[in-house]
């Protein structure tokens, strides 16, 4: 997950490249979940982790983020 976000410290036009929260999660061994409900969980765990920082990070110009984000189907 990729969210722009300007640190309250720095101000933009003084930005030397673009500020942003990152959230990144992998599984490094085999997991009980495969497939559609293992990329859902990994997803949605990024998902909150990233909102999370992003409200730890005090961004400027604050976002409003869903509750959960869409579902993965399967596709048919």
């Amino acid at each position: 997950m990729y969210i722009p976000c300007a640190p309250p410290s720095v101000p933009s036009c003084n930005a030397s490249r673009p500020y942003a929260v990152v959230g990144e999660a992998r599984i490094h061994e085999p997991a009980k979940a495969t497939g559609l409900a293992l990329r859902q969980t990994l997803t949605d765990f990024a998902y909150q982790l990233t909102k999370h920082a992003y409200k730890l990070a005090e961004c400027k110009d604050p976002r409003h983020f869903p509750e959960e984000l869409p579902r993965y189907e399967n596709a048919r």
